[in-house]
């Protein structure tokens, strides 16, 4: 069962991040290398809403969640709808607020294992506070100057 918080300051201003964040364009996949894209898929898509697949590919095999969405201007929160090793129910909470010259995301992370992988990558997650989602968004956002 991963849950683990952590902070991270970025160099993008609070409108980028959350933009980056919440593009449920074609684009994503690029925006968010750890995307793989056949895995992505939008099912509906509101103003401040979004029913999407998306996944990776880990040591080959195909690892995806199905989430709903939901935002505002500084916050998205992602809820497990349906998965391959998280049950249902697993929340990812996003936070953002100015930080000197860019931003400083808070995030919550909470998924519960259902599969022998799930418990994997939940321990290793665990483990690293989350060290993989970091990197990820330092990745797409860039330290901070």
């Amino acid at each position: 069962m991963p849950r683990f918080t952590f902070q991270l300051d970025v160099r993008d201003p609070p409108e980028k991040v959350i933009g980056a964040m919440v593009d449920f364009s074609e684009r994503r996949p690029e925006i968010w290398p750890n995307l793989t894209a056949h895995l992505y898929r939008v099912h509906e898509l509101g103003t401040a809403t979004a029913d999407v697949t998306e996944g990776s590919a880990f040591l080959g095999i195909d690892v995806w969640e199905r989430c709903t969405y939901e935002w505002t201007e500084s916050f998205v929160r992602s809820v497990i709808t349906d998965g391959r090793i998280f049950e249902a129910g697993g929340t990812f909470e996003f936070r953002v607020e100015p930080h000197g010259d860019g931003s400083r995301l808070s995030v919550d992370y909470h998924r519960r294992s259902k599969t022998m992988l799930g418990r994997c990558i939940g321990a290793m997650l665990q483990v690293t506070a989350g060290a993989p989602i970091k990197q990820s968004f330092r990745r797409v956002y860039g330290r901070p100057s």
